[in-house]
């Protein structure tokens, strides 16, 4: 059915569910004000409306009403924000504010700063692993370098989830079933130990069938899930907190899958009439990832100062095997395999003021020391040629290294007037583990990282050491200030700078035993406005951002070429970039009990200056220009509007109807900015009934996603295979879930 058909039936859903609403607000529960909300975005306790910077705050509450499951809501109720998961790996892409962290490979490093409990994620793979008993999940939109860990150039995102509670036995179950075989279970347990100790328990627990039919081959994109986390709190003294965390999370099935989508000049008859519900492949794939990691958190109060102290030690290990050409056709038999393991420890002290001084302060440092094993294989088998061709790459001691020293400063001029100020000192340096070999050309796979090309089970016609041992060092500051106008409105800007570390590229390197190609580090100038707003009858809150940045040599991962008859997958720099927009949001109470939340986004983006930009599509360079387009997955306007027309009362208890719709117009999923590299606009519409019991001790929600049943495309690549003498043209898209529906039950105790 047409995309103006599907708008238009919920169009009349969300009609009809708002004169209901209206019909029975009769019998509606008052709600006077809107709660506040505490946010640690700046790494103090502080009220949401307090924050002079752009950042969203959702109770862990809130994200499952929305649907949220993993991260991929937050595309959908923060404004500027797109997640994107690459199918292979199930890397997490998130892009803010227009700037995207694509590339998932070893050693890459994200644009957005993931953090759970204020520790840094350098991997994501796998965005259910942290989203269950979850307090609250903080989004900073600009970066935050002079405060959070490493490369923030585009924001950050904070996971907090439930602490232990030293006065309450208490504990959840709850079960989702619905569509897909969808079952979901979700578990707490809060224990006292004593009046200084106590420990909380969550597990969770997904399977799903896949959205997608890939006959012969299993359904994709399918949910095979598993996770615990452990927290054990305890009062070592009378000032002194310390908190120890455990979470183990395990992910399998067959794995995320992309389609072969359109491309130009099609004449092969490989294309699925339904890419996003159908894609026949023949190699079966499989995924096996997990993540192991435990933290520490100390915290001492000295008389005029607070000492923290985080300690986290994470290790990510990633098993897969996926179709490499998304066909079924027999001539092509192409997959991509990997195993990979990273581990990594950070550490990060900090002192904070107390007090009522006009001058407070955060000052700390930071460390990160990461090792990575792995083995990726890219193999074509063609009948007519017979053996498997065969790419491989071989990580063997790859570390990555930083450091960080940090101020963060701000001072009260007056009862109305406040000057902030940060810097920071970053050093970052990657090594790709390669030596060479005794004659200096060929690799010594013993101990270092190498390249093979060749025959599977036969010949290998190249084999080269991957070296690479770049460094970076850079200062980044912020400058601003807030400005009361009265007790409840703010206006704030400020200036900053951001630093995301640069790289190189495996198989890059111009002669065997040459070092690799390295990309330089990516920076930004930024400047953002607002005013914060809430009424003087605490019933609604309005919060508007404008920015304008500037990138210089902007990092543009999953850029696919095709150097005499080669593939590549490479991370470049844009020379320049510009972007610039502005965000709104708000949050009301109106009638006897209904609550609306709405936010909006608009996007200018534009690459200044790039150049040399090759097309995959062909073999060969060509040197093509992408100056003066836009970039990836930067639509020009998003908005969400979220409406709770009335809070019933019924049979005893609340029964509280929902609508929730999302759109977005149209953007580009490659930087050529080609037609078939356009997603088209579209809209989201969630419904949603939640029944809770007069005692809170138990609720049920009834639930439909995506009612319209769009096929949204999140990430595009494009490959051509003709020059292995298999006559395909291929561009392959990944896609957000269908439609689903279900039904959630929790008993609280």
């Amino acid at each position: 059915m047409c995309a103006k058909s599907k708008t238009a039936r919920a169009t009349r859903s969300l009609s009809l569910l708002v004169v209901c609403s209206s019909f029975l607000a009769s019998n509606a529960l008052a709600q006077e004000v809107l709660e506040e909300i505490v946010v640690t975005a700046q790494k103090r306790e502080n009220t949401l409306q307090s924050e002079p910077l752009a950042v969203s705050a959702f109770s862990g509450e809130e994200i499952a009403r929305s649907g949220g499951s993993d991260a991929n809501v937050l595309g959908y109720i923060v404004p500027n924000l797109h997640v994107g998961e690459e199918t292979n790996r199930d890397g997490l892409s998130l892009t803010i504010r227009g700037v995207s962290g694509t590339d998932v490979r070893n050693a890459a490093d994200p644009t957005t700063a993931f953090h759970v409990d204020g520790s840094y994620v350098p991997r994501l793979s796998g965005p259910q692993a942290y989203f269950y008993d979850v307090e609250r999940v903080e989004v900073l939109r600009g970066p935050q370098g002079t405060l959070y860990g490493r490369n923030s150039t585009a924001g950050v995102v904070n996971v907090v989830t439930r602490k232990p509670d030293y006065d309450a036995f208490a504990g959840l179950a709850e079960v989702t079933a619905g569509d897909y075989g969808l079952v979901r279970l979700n578990g707490v347990l809060n224990v006292p130990l004593s009046d200084r100790a106590a420990a909380r328990i969550a597990v969770m627990s997904n399977d799903r069938d896949g959205y997608r039919e890939n006959a012969p081959s299993e359904d994709g994109d399918d949910a095979d899930e598993r996770g615990v986390r452990v927290h054990l709190a305890f009062q070592a003294g009378e000032n002194t907190s310390v908190l120890l965390s455990g979470e183990s999370y395990e992910r399998g099935g067959v794995g995320g899958v992309a389609s072969f989508a359109t491309f130009p000049n099609d004449s092969t008859g490989l294309l699925s009439s339904d890419p996003a519900g159908v894609n026949p492949i023949d190699t079966q794939g499989y995924r096996d990832s997990s993540d192991s990691n435990f933290r520490l958190e100390l915290n001492h109060s000295f008389a005029a100062m607070d000492f923290t102290y985080l300690a986290a030690y994470r290790n990510h290990e990633r098993d897969f095997l996926a179709d490499a050409d998304f066909t079924a056709e027999p001539s092509i038999q192409s997959f991509v395999q990997e195993t990979t393991e990273s581990a990594v420890w950070t550490h990060e002290a900090r002192l904070t003021s107390k007090g009522d001084g006009a001058f407070q302060y955060i000052a700390g440092v930071y460390l990160l020391d990461e090792e990575i094993d792995g083995d990726f294989v890219v193999g074509l088998t063609h009948f007519i040629f017979g053996p498997t061709f065969r790419v491989r790459f071989v990580d063997q001691g790859l570390t990555n290294e930083s450091a960080a020293a940090f101020l963060h400063t701000t001072y009260q001029v007056n009862d109305r007037l406040r000057w902030t100020a940060g810097l920071r000192y970053t050093s970052d340096e990657k090594d790709k583990g390669g030596h060479a070999g005794d004659l200096g050309m060929t690799a010594d796979t013993a101990t270092g990282s190498f390249q093979t090309v060749g025959i599977a089970n036969g010949p290998t016609f190249f084999l080269a050491p991957q070296i690479a041992n770049p460094e970076w060092n850079e200062t980044t500051w912020k400058l601003g200030f807030d400005y009361d106008m009265s007790e409840n409105s703010m206006l704030y800007a400020h200036a900053s700078t951001g630093f995301k570390a640069g790289g190189y590229n495996r198989g890059s390197q111009t002669r065997p035993g040459a070092p690799l190609v390295v990309y330089n580090p990516e920076t930004v100038t930024a400047v953002e406005g607002g005013w914060k707003m809430t009424t003087e009858n605490g019933r609604a809150r309005f919060n508007i951002a404008a920015f304008a940045y500037d990138y210089k040599d902007l990092q543009l991962g999953q850029t696919f070429t095709n150097e005499a008859g080669t593939i590549t997958n490479q991370t470049v720099n844009a020379s320049d970039a510009s972007v610039w927009g502005l965000e709104v949001e708000a949050e009301a109470l109106f009638g006897e009990s209904g609550r609306g939340v709405f936010s909006f986004g608009y996007l200018s983006t534009e690459f200044d200056d790039f150049t040399g930009v090759d097309d995959p599509l062909i073999v060969g360079s060509q040197s093509l220009s992408a100056s003066g387009n836009e970039l990836t997955r930067a639509p020009e306007f998003t908005a969400s509007i979220m409406l709770e027309p009335v809070v019933w009362q019924f049979n005893g208890g609340t029964l509280t109807p929902r609508v929730q719709v999302h759109a977005e117009s149209e953007a580009y999923l490659a930087v050529l900015n080609r037609d078939f590299e356009k997603r088209d606009s579209f809209t989201k519409t969630d419904l949603s009934l939640f029944y809770e019991s007069a005692g809170r001790n138990w609720y049920a929600e009834a639930y439909v996603r995506n009612v319209e049943d769009e096929d949204v495309a999140t990430y595009m690549e494009c490959f051509d295979f003709r020059q292995m003498g298999v006559p395909v043209q291929q561009c392959e898209r990944a896609y957000a879930p269908p439609r689903t529906w279900g039904v959630r039950v929790g008993l609280r105790f």
